[in-house]
């Protein structure tokens, strides 16, 4: 069976004022943003349109000990087997308003909820895979950017928020589309398919397949929030967001690279097509069903002074919903081999995420803020790999600030730095080229800049 993945994609936030004060930002929410954060935020809201771009670059490695031909071990290819994710810069807009009302205010915007991915050149045909001494046969070249993935959602919620005496309540929701790019590479052992490739040489005993998934989709999400407010001083928040699966459906292209050697054809007739240097083709179609995860988030703010605010927020993500996805198939063949459906395997477990900020009011036109975040990752060793650098035990520190133009104009400007620890994953003593992760050594840290303009009347 041939494995392919299927990566799950980032968990986003947005809203530059948000980004100041370290992300986890559920009781300080002034714009429409509060649609994701906190719904009932909306409820003491003036009339507003806002605008922010979310600017991300990350640098990430993969130090490579997997002890496979083409990856690593008996052929290095790279310094030290060393590779660099080359994604550059990534730009994510959002945009919303709200409108107040008699009974409620109510708001709309448009904003990426998951999204992101990597860039990877980490495979090459082995040394000698190809060996011809015919002048007039082309070598085939391997794609250089073998391990990729892209994952793009969008999602536009309407919501609404109301008062009542000390509370305010809300609720938001609506649809998210969105649209996934895998590349990876697939190895296949020769000889389940052949018993008589089993005396090929050693260069030749893997072949690689270029595995490429592309599917769309969409899902349903919402979320809601419940705000007590203790006289000025004091907020405490309760919110949440949850998804429908995401029913997507999908193209797969699969090339597998059979490797030539002219002296074995010739001297060996039955291994011939072994050795031939052809490429076998696959086209198919896919369907699944792709959970996302719900989150619980628990705020409170203290503004003991008009002029400063600290808020604290914690969330709980289920990614335990991710455990394993069926992805069934319609007519894909490579190699004479019907391929029906695959399980992709995940095995996520759920994290938390605690931040904590404050927000400086200093005179009537400018705003100060700073925060920091903790977060987790949900993937473990046994499916960990380079598609997604998401380490474990991030950091995020944050500052920003907030400047009033006039009595209608703000414009809002923030950055974070989000660094892990270094994240090495051993190999198993079961490991082969069929598990599900890619062991080595993994780093990541990114630089996160927001703008955000908001008009008001």
């Amino acid at each position: 069976m041939i494995s392919v993945l299927v990566a799950s994609g980032f968990r986003l936030a947005f809203g530059t004022p948000s980004f100041g004060v370290g992300g986890v930002n559920y009781t300080l929410v002034g714009d429409w943003s509060a649609v994701f954060w906190n719904p009932s935020l909306l409820a003491d809201q003036r009339n507003s349109f806002s605008f922010d771009l979310f600017n991300f670059y990350g640098t990430s490695t993969y130090q490579m000990n997997t002890n496979i031909a083409g990856y690593d071990g008996a052929y290095p290819r790279l310094k030290d087997n060393l590779a660099y994710n080359q994604k550059g810069l990534i730009n994510i807009p959002s945009a919303g308003f709200t409108r107040y009302g008699d009974l409620f205010t109510w708001a709309f915007g448009i904003f990426i909820p998951f999204g992101m991915g990597t860039s990877w050149d980490l495979y090459d045909p082995p040394i000698n895979f190809y060996n011809s001494y015919d002048p007039n046969w082309k070598k085939p070249e391997y794609p250089k950017i073998d391990w990729e993935s892209d994952v793009k959602t969008v999602a536009t919620w309407f919501g609404f928020g109301k008062e009542f005496g000390m509370f305010r309540w809300g609720l938001a929701g609506g649809p998210v589309v969105g649209k996934i790019y895998v590349r990876k590479v697939t190895l296949q052992d020769p000889a389940e398919i052949n018993p008589s490739a089993a005396g090929l040489p050693i260069e030749y005993r893997l072949w690689p397949i270029d595995t490429r998934i592309e599917g769309r989709g969409y899902s349903l999400g919402g979320s809601f929030g419940l705000t007590a407010f203790f006289g000025e001083i004091f907020r405490f928040a309760i919110t949440g967001r949850a998804y429908t699966p995401m029913k997507l459906d999908g193209v797969i292209k699969l090339q597998l690279f059979t490797p030539r050697n002219d002296y074995i054809a010739e001297n060996a007739p039955e291994a011939a097509t072994l050795v031939s240097g052809y490429i076998f083709k696959g086209d198919g179609t896919g369907k699944t069903s792709l959970p996302l995860p719900p989150d619980l988030g628990i705020g409170f703010s203290v503004r003991p002074v008009k002029a400063f605010a600290l808020q604290f927020g914690f969330n709980y993500v289920f990614w335990r919903v991710l455990d394993k996805v069926v992805m069934n198939m319609e007519d894909l063949v490579i190699l004479f081999n019907q391929i029906s459906s695959d399980t992709l395997y995940f095995h996520w477990k759920d994290t938390y995420e605690v931040g904590a900020g404050v927000e400086i009011y200093l005179g009537e036109k400018f705003i100060f803020r700073t925060g920091f975040a903790y977060d987790q990752s949900p993937i473990p060793d046994s499916t960990f790999n380079p598609l997604i650098p998401d380490l474990g035990k991030r950091v995020g520190v944050a500052g920003g600030f907030g400047y009033n133009l006039s009595d209608y104009i703000t414009i809002n400007f923030a950055y974070t730095y989000t660094f892990a620890p270094d994240r090495e994953i051993k190999p198993e003593p079961s490991y082969s080229y069929n598990s599900h992760y890619l062991p080595g050594k993994y780093t990541f840290n990114a630089h996160i800049v927001n703008f955000g303009i908001v008009y008001r009347w």
